[in-house]
Parts: structure tokens; sequence; C-alpha cells
């Protein structure tokens, strides 16, 4: 009998989860401004359309992948998940289930990206609010279904059909 992660387990797994990725960011932020700096003298201008394909190629699907990886793998765990000693559990397919999972999991941290990044190009108009506004209501769901359901399954868990459990 599998037992579930505890609301505990999750949420300090996804803390350290969340430590990586930001020092990713930071390392990726250090490494793109050398090469603006060497490359173009300084920060190029992008159109709104450029800077979202730069965002969403450098920072949201990079992480997507990697956590797919590792969730979808022998481990079945992120780092944060090692370290907590808990991991995913599939009915099948670990790989297609772990991407389903991480899509949607990443998917507020995305429409975030773009009603800021649209934002900034056409004056927080009601486009990028409502962008803003869905990621705010995802995260906020997702963190909600962890604490309040039995099973600690969020959004992305029950589309993928996952579960997170003890090791």
């Amino acid at each position: 009998m599998q037992t579930v992660a505890t609301r505990k387990q999750r949420i300090i797994a996804l803390l350290i989860d969340w430590l990586c990725i930001s020092a990713y960011l930071i390392l990726l932020f250090g490494i793109m401004q050398l090469v603006y700096l060497v490359a173009f003298n300084g920060i190029p201008a992008f159109s709104n359309w450029q800077t979202q394909l730069i965002a969403t190629l450098t920072s949201v699907l990079p992480v997507i992948i990697l956590l797919s990886i590792l969730e979808g793998g022998s481990r079945a765990s992120t780092f944060g998940k090692r370290i907590k000693k808990i991991k995913v559990s599939y009915p099948d397919y670990p790989k297609i289930r772990s991407t389903v999972r991480n899509i949607a999991k990443f998917l507020p941290w995305q429409l975030g990206h773009m009603g800021v990044i649209h934002g900034m190009y056409h004056d927080f108009n009601w486009l990028a609010m409502f962008y803003i506004s869905i990621s705010i209501f995802l995260a906020f769901l997702y963190i909600i279904m962890v604490l309040v359901r039995q099973d600690h399954r969020h959004l992305a868990d029950l589309l993928a059909g996952t579960t997170v459990i003890k090791q």
C-alpha cells in the first residue's frame, strides 16, 4: 500500500525545487547580461513577441523539460522530492504523465510571464490583466487543493492521473 506524501513534505519539496529554479534563473540572468554586453554592447530592444519567446524558451521550457525527465525517470522525483523522500506515482506511461503534469504545473508561471510581458508593451491592458489574473488564480488553486484534499493532489496531479507518495 502506497502512503500519500504529507502536505509538509510536498511544501518543503516545492520550496527546495523553487530554490533550484531560482538559482538557474539567476545564473541565466548573469550569463545573458554578459552575452548582451559582449555581443551587443548592451541590452538590445526586443518586440513583445521576441520577449515572449525568449522568456518561454530560456526559463519555462527548460524547467518543464528537466522536471519532466526527473519525475518521469526511474526515481520519479525532483531534487526537492528526493530530499524529502517522496516521489510521483504513475498508473502507467510515466514519461507522458510526467510531461502533462509539469506542463500543467508550470502553466500559471507561463501565463504570468505572458501577462507581465504583454503589459510592459501594452500598458497593462485587459489582456495582460487577464493572463495575470488567471495565473494567480491557478497558483492559489493548486496550493489550496494540496491543503484541503485528503490525497494532497492538485490540478496538475489530477490531469496527469498522478499521486505524490512517500518512498
